[in-house]
């Protein structure tokens, strides 16, 4: 049996972990890494770069779209399902992200904290990074931006963006920033590894 190379352990650790740690602890950190960013003096957003411009740093797994089908199965089996399939096992390859029905989502973006926002797409294949300045993210001009993401939010403050097969070109022509594969990320991990 061929053993699982070291790419593959960060994508699939990176996808079976939860939405917090991945993004916090994991994504953060090799975004900053990768940049040359600071971290963040205060917990208002994430990172910070030489000229003193602030980043809020956000991460979605791209997974393909599935029904749990709570319309015909019973709440075990609806349970019993999530095991069956794994996040690791819904990644979407970037290639066939046109094809198939995906999903990502960018949410609890508190636009009044930052200058720029950076989200990162995982795809099975890659990592996508995209960055927005925060005075294109609005409403009728940032591609499916609402600004309801709690139920207490305040209009203009806090909101959220799906990504899905009808609107990523929108995101890759205007805010691609770099792509990197999982061995890229092998080495930034292992470098902050050993920063430690």
């Amino acid at each position: 049996m061929a053993s699982v190379s070291e790419s593959q352990q960060i994508r699939d650790g990176l996808f079976l972990a939860a939405s917090r740690t991945y993004g916090e602890q994991y994504i953060e950190p090799l975004v900053r890494e990768y940049y040359n960013f600071s971290e963040a003096p205060t917990s208002d957003y994430d990172a910070v770069d030489s000229k003193g411009f602030k980043y809020e740093i956000k991460a979605s797994k791209v997974l393909i779209s599935m029904k749990n089908g709570r319309e015909n199965r019973t709440l075990f089996d609806r349970i019993v399902f999530e095991s069956d399939l794994p996040d690791n096992k819904r990644a979407t390859k970037f290639k066939d992200c046109k094809r198939s029905r995906q999903i990502a989502n960018i949410q609890n973006v508190k636009r009044d904290h930052f200058d720029h926002l950076i989200y990162v797409l995982l795809f099975q294949d890659c990592i996508k990074i995209f960055s927005a300045p925060t005075i294109d993210i609005k409403t009728g001009l940032f591609k499916n931006w609402s600004e309801k993401h709690g139920r207490y939010d305040q209009p203009g403050k806090s909101g959220q963006f799906p990504i899905n097969s009808d609107n990523l070109d929108w995101h890759l022509t205007k805010y691609l920033k770099d792509t990197l594969s999982y061995d890229d990320a092998v080495g930034i991990y292992k470098k902050l590894s050993i920063d430690v």
